[in-house]
């Protein structure tokens, strides 16, 4: 996920924040960046760019103030400048905002969410960079497949360090709006179910009495039918040359199966696949199967991936995207994402990636 990204799923999440009482704000922004007489934006609407606000700089400064009585993501923009789009939470109080020239230096202070915003944006920023440069070297072809390995394992374990650090931010805050923001934005892509249900619990009434506390409760507990050891119900799915196939049928042929949920579009997907070919050559013989369930809407798009990637296992795809119906029985919320299943088509273990696949690939098929 990249900062882009996370800035245009906030658009969902941020109309739901809500806070009991009214209460004034301040907004006071500052910065090199700011040109004389510039127009500047503010805006709810996260996809459409709808202003809500309209601000003038004078000597490189802008103030606005207001009263509120919830608290909501916002996006500060320049009519005139591009690089200039500044993510911040709307809520009582002073909120600074400090522009410099360079844009990887602009920070928002001074509320509470504002603050902790700054510090998930920091991290944000800091493991994309990490992120992109072990995408450069992975694609650089220059590597052998022990190197690709060592590097996918750098990007698993990058990959865990954020989910630990937004499951200790969310956590910190747990009893006020940022923690409530935090556990509905990010739920299942970073949060595990455990965690979500742990957090849930350590609520405040108020916020876990709000309609998305609610609704993820009845989602987590959905999710119980596809905890370690439940039996999957079996689901056909075309493969590439349009033939329905049985899921459960292709799982009965092997001691282990991996369904791997991907998709061609996902770069993390093709970032793990070296990995996963690897796996597959060398454990195939020893009674591993994989199925690959594509999230992708576009044939071509998929068929070409697959011989790209070279993936040699049976794919299936209804070219729904995320309403495949795999991913909606199976509650599949981001990708990649793997589950092992044994020959009976019972859950051995879900959402597991890298090293621990691996390892219980090992465990499990060379005794």
């Amino acid at each position: 996920m990249n900062k882009k990204q996370l800035i245009t799923g906030l658009a969902v999440t941020m109309t739901m924040l809500a806070s009991c009482t009214s209460n004034g704000y301040r907004i006071e922004g500052s910065g090199e960046a700011l040109k004389e007489g510039d127009t500047l934006f503010i805006t709810t609407d996260l996809t459409e760019l709808t202003p809500s606000d309209t601000i003038v700089v004078k000597d490189r400064r802008f103030t606005i103030s207001g009263e509120t009585d919830t608290t909501y993501f916002c996006l500060l923009y320049s009519s005139s400048d591009n690089n200039l789009a500044v993510p911040f939470f709307v809520e009582p109080g002073t909120i600074k905002i400090e522009l410099p020239k360079d844009q990887a230096l602009q920070r928002v202070s001074g509320t509470l969410c504002n603050q902790e915003w700054q510090i998930v944006s920091d991290t944000l920023t800091e493991l994309s960079k990490k992120v992109n440069q072990i995408a450069m070297q992975l694609y650089s072809g220059e590597l052998n497949i022990e190197e690709q390995s060592k590097k996918q394992a750098q990007f698993e374990q990058l990959n865990d360090n954020f989910k630990n650090f937004i499951y200790r931010m969310a956590k910190k805050n747990i009893s006020n709006e940022f923690g409530y923001f935090v556990i509905n934005y990010f739920e299942g892509e970073v949060l595990s179910a455990d965690q979500r249900k742990e957090l849930i619990q350590l609520m405040p009434q108020e916020l876990r009495s709000r309609p998305l506390i609610r609704q993820m409760e009845t989602e987590l507990s959905q999710l119980q039918s596809t905890a370690a050891g439940s039996q999957i119900n079996d689901i056909l799915m075309a493969d590439m040359n349009g033939k329905e196939q049985s899921i459960l049928a292709e799982v009965k042929r092997h001691k282990l199966t991996i369904l791997d949920f991907w998709a061609s579009w996902c770069g993390p997907c093709r970032q793990a696949m070296p990995d996963v070919v690897r796996l597959y050559s060398q454990y195939k013989d020893k009674g591993l199967g994989i199925i690959g369930i594509s999230l992708d809407n576009d044939k071509q798009a998929w068929t070409d991936a697959v011989k790209e990637l070279g993936m040699t296992w049976p794919q299936v795809s209804d070219l729904k995207g995320w309403d495949n119906a795999a991913a909606q029985a199976f509650n599949i919320r981001a990708i990649p994402h793997m589950m092992v299943l044994d020959q009976e088509g019972r859950i051995v273990k879900s959402d597991i990636h890298g090293a621990e696949i691996e390892n219980l690939l090992k465990e499990k098929l060379e005794q």
